[in-house]
């Protein structure tokens, strides 16, 4: 009986040592740990932020900008728009028997029907003298069976002339320079006007646009 009290005793004293240096093993390794972390000193978040902020913005700010107009520095330059003086001369000798009708409808006395008027008639007889109003090159000729020859004339600076009831091979050709009171051809019958006897049916147009030839001729006229 006395020898198993001893062991025990003895198993009992081994025990708590045991516990006792496992205890201080851990105790030092706590501490060592902490003495290795003495010197760090963690940042506040709010540092780092600030930081990072002054650091995008020092980048920014040393990044050079290309390709962007400085406004201080740009030029404004405004070009004057180009007058020109023109002046049409009237192309025949005679009155204007029918006014240019614009959107009017104006009855046509040969077909009696209803229709826009896009020039005005000059009165004339048969053989008379047609005559360029401005400086210009014939583009074209054309024989109609309702206008007679129609001759047309670029005039320069968006102008375009069609006279029309021209007698055919009495005119000049495409390609032609003339200038204003040159000779375009000579008078003679208007098929589809025959009612309103002999006359010249002038058109005008600019850009393309029916205008009145009668704002125009005999008129000194500034354009841009």
């Amino acid at each position: 009986m006395k020898k198993i009290k001893v062991n025990e005793k003895f198993k009992r004293t081994l025990y708590s040592v045991t516990a006792l240096t496992l205890c201080l093993v851990a105790l030092f390794s706590f501490w060592l740990a902490n003495r290795n972390n003495d010197d760090f000193i963690p940042e506040n978040p709010d540092t780092v932020s600030q930081k990072e902020i002054t650091t995008e913005k020092d980048v920014q700010a040393n990044t050079p900008v290309q390709n962007v107009p400085d406004d201080r520095y740009e030029e404004i330059t405004t070009e004057a728009p180009i007058t020109v003086s023109v002046e049409f001369v009237f192309p025949l000798n005679g009155s204007v028997s029918k006014a240019f009708s614009r959107d009017e409808l104006v009855k046509n006395v040969t077909t009696g029907d209803w229709r826009i008027h896009k020039g005005i008639d000059i009165k004339g007889a048969s053989g008379d003298r047609v005559n360029s109003v401005y400086n210009g090159t014939v583009t074209e000729i054309v024989d109609s069976a309702l206008w007679g020859t129609v001759v047309t004339v670029d005039h320069e600076n968006g102008f375009v002339a069609k006279y029309c009831g021209l007698r055919k091979d009495s005119t000049v050709k495409p390609g032609d320079e003339i200038k204003a009171g040159d000779k375009i051809g000579l008078l003679d019958e208007i098929p589809l006007e025959k009612d309103d006897g002999i006359h010249l049916h002038f058109e005008l147009y600019k850009d393309g646009k029916t205008i009145s030839p009668s704002e125009y001729l005999g008129k000194k006229v500034d354009i841009s």
